[in-house]
């Protein structure tokens, strides 16, 4: 499969963005309500062609653990990679192969994020001993204000691409 040099060169964009968004909301303290390393991944959900865009969502969490130690590779990172595969994945399907509308597409990309999660602790918080519902909940709704900004943050920078030509309208 031969990759367009654009595709290659937004990988690079997406998944340095990857390493430096995170870095800047987890400054102001406010990295885990926010869901940063997401707003690139789902992003590059829309920007790079289906399935060239799964490289961000899978490599992205692997290559700022390995640089910045943000996410702690396990449990964490190992979490947020399945995350990104599966909102990537579903971004790509609903968008570029079913044409969905892009806010429909980031929704059901979100809400298959947050699924994985919950698969991924329910496997992952019993080698722990840890408790799984609460953590569970806990966690989602810690998320929630990530969640709106998501939903908020990429229709508008999406819409504001379509508006200036960079990328076209599906």
């Amino acid at each position: 499969m031969k990759i367009p040099t654009r595709q290659v060169t937004l990988v690079a964009v997406f998944l340095a963005l990857c390493i430096t968004v995170p870095i800047l909301f987890h400054t102001m303290g406010i990295g885990k309500a926010f869901l940063p390393m997401f707003l690139p991944i789902l992003l590059a959900g829309f920007l790079i062609e289906f399935p060239v865009s799964v490289l961000v969502g899978v490599l992205g969490p692997i290559i700022s653990a390995l640089t910045t130690g943000m996410p702690p590779l396990f449990p964490t990172g190992v979490v947020m990679v399945a995350e990104g595969f599966v909102a990537i994945l579903t971004v790509g399907l609903c968008y570029h192969r079913f044409r969905l509308h892009h806010f429909l597409s980031l929704l059901s990309g979100v809400i298959a994020m947050r699924l994985a999660r919950i698969i991924m602790l329910w496997l992952i918080l019993p080698l722990f001993g840890l408790p799984f519902k609460t953590l569970t909940i806990a966690d989602l709704t810690v998320s929630i204000p990530g969640i709106i900004m998501l939903l908020i943050v990429i229709p508008l920078t999406i819409m504001l691409f379509q508006k200036y030509g960079i990328i076209q309208k599906k």
